[in-house]
């Protein structure tokens, strides 16, 4: 290969590099919350069970679980809550889920119950129901619930949302810094594929 095809073919991919980088813009797709970043990459999506739009969100945050299986986690909020205090409790049974092994078993079927069959779970018995009709014990559940570990990491959860200010859900947090934009991409043609780039864009920024 001659020196001047190898030289337009790195000014080609340096050009590309840049616009790919600069296709995602802060305030536009994405705002700074804090002033450091965690020390290790992750994507956090602070969500709740009894919110609809995290339930139509779900295929999104999938596909940035799959995009980035180790720095992707999701968080329950307890300030949605249909009834008393079972916004805290649902939080603990996520946490228990995640104990449990069984989080996108459980999840997928409290979205269901919630948004498909109209069927709100608005009590510690009915969320308990999900899990038994699911494979998982009634005193296995009790117990996770109940245990020091799922109390630690609701209340872990909650702790991190209230630090980062958030207040609505879904909401994308990367590298403890970065809260990604859903409204910046209303004339996207591929919603799915360009949140998911954002996702990655931030990881690594």
């Amino acid at each position: 290969m001659s020196k001047w095809l190898l030289g337009l073919l790195s000014a080609a991919f340096m050009f590309v590099g840049a616009v790919q980088a600069q296709q995602f813009e802060e305030g536009v797709h994405y705002e700074v919350v804090a002033d450091e970043a965690t020390s290790k990459p992750e994507i956090v999506e602070f969500f709740s069970f009894y919110c609809v739009h995290c339930y139509r969100f779900e295929p999104i945050a999938k596909s940035i679980k799959e995009a980035h299986p180790d720095a992707f986690e999701k968080a329950h909020v307890s300030f949605i809550s249909p009834r008393g205090d079972v916004g805290e409790t649902m939080t603990k049974a996520f946490a228990a889920a995640q104990k449990l092994g069984v989080e996108e078993k459980i999840s997928d079927a409290i979205f269901d119950y919630n948004f498909n069959k109209n069927s709100m779970l608005t009590s510690k018995q009915d969320i308990r129901n999900v899990f038994v009709v699911n494979d998982v014990a009634g005193d296995e559940f009790d117990k996770a619930l109940a245990s020091f570990a799922v109390r630690a990491s609701a209340s872990k959860m909650d702790r991190r949302a209230t630090n980062l200010g958030v207040n609505a859900t879904p909401t994308f947090i990367v590298n403890g810094k970065y809260k990604m934009l859903p409204q910046g991409f209303r004339d996207s043609e591929d919603f799915v594929a360009d949140f998911t780039a954002l996702a990655s864009y931030l990881v690594d920024k």
